[in-house]
């Protein structure tokens, strides 16, 4: 019987099968998180004018590259800015979840650039708190133009009436120099008349 047992034991530790296979998942929490603007600048634009507000949004998408359903929260913070967005995700095994967070800029904003930050963060791991921390994080910049339209139609009118200022001016040159011409001429035949 013990001769038996050894041979068992022989052909199994000889064997080329494998005994476990494996897996390309992760079994430590872990999330990824990217975000990008919808402008070909690579920032988010937001115009205002004196009596209106302006905003613009982030497009996002959270991974998760696990075998089981993970709870994600999602934080962000713009400074003076307000922002909006999801604030929590469930994320199902091996997918991924796309969100937007929009910023807004109110009336009383100056023409500045400001950094947008959005972190998100694993608080559950198949309905259990995770035995990590795992978060990830972006962080994408927002320009702030403020538009005064009063100047604006100030500089169009002025501009405007620069340009047809000298239209006039042009115009009463030629106007003045086709007199002088003419008097000349006039002149010269009096003269060889004399």
């Amino acid at each position: 019987m013990g001769h038996k047992i050894t041979c068992v034991i022989m052909i199994l530790l000889l064997s080329p099968l494998p005994i476990m296979e494996s897996t390309s998942a992760q079994w430590v929490p872990a999330v990824e998180l990217e975000c990008q603007a919808v402008h070909p600048s690579g920032n988010l634009e937001i115009n205002i004018t004196l009596d209106s507000n302006g905003s613009d949004y982030a497009d996002c998408t959270v991974s998760n590259p696990n075998m089981y359903q993970e709870k994600i929260s999602i934080s962000f913070s713009a400074g003076q800015l307000a922002s909006a967005g999801p604030t929590e995700l469930y994320v199902e095994a091996n997918s991924e979840v796309d969100f937007q967070v929009t910023v807004r800029a109110d009336i009383m904003v100056a023409n500045q650039t400001i950094e947008l930050k959005i972190i998100a963060e694993v608080v559950e791991a198949n309905g259990l708190p995770p035995p990590n921390s795992a978060s990830s994080e972006s962080n994408l910049l927002v320009d702030v133009t403020v538009y005064d339209e009063a100047n604006e139609t100030e500089k169009v009118i002025s501009k405007k009436s620069d340009d047809l200022s000298l239209v006039y001016a042009t115009s009463s040159g030629a106007v003045l120099l086709l007199l002088i011409f003419f008097i000349v001429l006039k002149r010269r035949k009096t003269m060889s008349l004399i």
